[in-house]
């Protein structure tokens, strides 16, 4: 159940506070993970459950955290569910790689996502913001859009900009139509996974997902060879692609394997635009519902000299900033961070087996009673000054932490501020009255059944 909307609590489920059946749980996991967890795992820091099955942990102790995510992060590897949700989309790219595959694919991407490279696209991405904020210039005032929509539209738009200097085929609206096939199939907690059916055999999510699968393998598999064939003919731009396909490992010179470009397109293409738009729609979502916020958004913003925020060149920020780190905070856009242990260990005073389940839960961490100081509640201010210093390094994971640390934050962090700036310099937006906003968690936390706003000239 989702508490109805005020301007002290922005949506989320509210967490029960009595006990209920095991099947009960795996069926709510199934549904919509974030509301599986009763108020207990809001109020320990560790929650240890053995079963027959496998043993779970779920770690919400910042040191715990460290533990497990740096400390000892041999120990941990991706977990298999992850790996049923990601896999089939993303190959064996750098989100799913381990061991030396992941070190190696980690060396050679890392200078793709150098600062020097990441300003490099600044005017890209302010191209992008602004053909949007054109085609809603041609709205009328109060007009109603789909904000989730829109802020997928235009991220979509930026990585096809800057990562395939626009060379890409796939039409919007049949790529997002496969992308939410997929995340409502194979992205879901697979409960027979979890019992242990093998991959290999066909179930009906498997079943309806193979079209989506085909289409987006074959776009993209079209997409690389047309960018091959520029560089041999020395015509090709210089972009993300054109790195992955002609980066050298630093330490031994050698390239990208074909399957590892191709797992790593896809995963920039997909990962990298649907977690920034989730962040962005709920950014406006929370300033709809705080003007206050929005109006000292706006007001920052609009000391920004006009033809800067064209070319994306804009100061640090600081509140808008805040903004969207209270925004990633209240609804992280990756809000399961999961790993398996390969051999027994000791975590937050926790003697744990083998081939238990470790889940960092950044949707519980981010609200936890024992971290945060009135946590359902929307504060941009708890990343200001002092304050800001004052949160525990892996107290607040929306990009993850150590060695996995998402390659693309610096990316994201400029996206989402070169498009929130443009966007509140112009327009404010309202939420629809008759709106419903309910956070689902498939791999990433999207609002169910999109966001409705309404535009409004400023």
């Amino acid at each position: 159940m989702t508490q109805s909307l005020t301007a002290r609590r922005p949506a989320a489920p509210v967490p029960r506070s009595h006990p209920v059946p095991f099947l009960r749980v795996l069926w709510e996991l199934r549904q919509n993970p974030i509301g599986a967890f009763g108020e207990a795992a809001y109020r320990l820091p560790i929650i240890h459950l053995k079963s027959r099955i496998r043993d779970f942990l779920l770690v919400s102790e910042p040191e715990a955290i460290k533990h497990v995510l740096l400390d000892n992060v041999e120990n941990y590897v991706k977990s298999e569910q992850v790996q049923r949700l990601t896999g089939p989309a993303l190959g064996n790219g750098l989100l799913n790689a381990e061991g030396a595959s992941w070190r190696f694919q980690r060396r050679t991407a890392a200078p793709m996502f150098q600062l020097r490279q990441v300003t490099g696209f600044a005017p890209a991405m302010a191209r992008s913001a602004e053909d949007m904020l054109g085609r809603w210039e041609g709205k009328p005032d109060g007009a109603a859009i789909d904000a989730a929509d829109e802020m997928m539209r235009l991220t979509y738009d930026i990585i096809c900009r800057t990562v395939f200097s626009g060379d890409v085929t796939m039409d919007y609206a049949r790529m997002s139509r496969a992308l939410l096939v997929y995340l409502e199939t194979l992205g879901r907690i697979d409960m027979l996974g979890l019992l242990g059916l093998p991959q290999w055999v066909p179930t009906p999510d498997r079943i309806r997902a193979a079209p989506a699968l085909r289409y987006l393998r074959k776009e993209m598999t079209a997409l690389i060879e047309r960018r091959r064939d520029m560089l041999a003919r020395g015509a090709a731009p210089n972009d993300l692609l054109t790195l992955l396909l002609t980066a050298h490992d630093p330490e031994g010179g050698a390239l990208f394997s074909g399957r590892e470009v191709f797992d790593n397109a896809m995963t920039f293409i997909f990962a990298g635009h649907e977690t920034t738009a989730n962040a962005l729609a709920w950014t406006l979502y929370l300033l709809s519902q705080f003007p206050e916020a929005d109006a000292k958004v706006a007001a920052e913003v609009a000391a920004i000299d006009a033809a800067a925020l064209s070319r994306g060149d804009i100061p640090e920020l600081p509140f808008t900033r805040a903004v969207l780190e209270e925004s990633m905070r209240l609804y992280p856009p990756a809000p399961f961070i999961s790993r398996e242990a390969v051999a027994a260990d000791v975590v937050g005073g926790r003697s744990i087996a083998p081939r238990t389940s470790v889940l960092v839960s950044t949707w519980i961490l981010h609200r936890h009673r024992l971290l945060w100081e009135r946590p359902d509640e929307f504060d941009p201010d708890r990343f200001l000054g002092q304050k800001r210093d004052a949160i525990h390094r892996f107290a607040y994971l929306p990009f993850g932490a150590g060695p996995r640390i998402c390659i693309g934050m610096a990316f994201a962090m400029q996206e989402a501020t070169v498009a929130l700036a443009a966007i509140v310099r112009r327009f404010r937006l309202e939420l629809d009255a008759g709106a419903e906003v309910h956070p689902l968690a498939r791999i990433t936390l999207r609002p169910k059944n999109g966001l409705k706003m309404r535009l409004c000239r400023r």
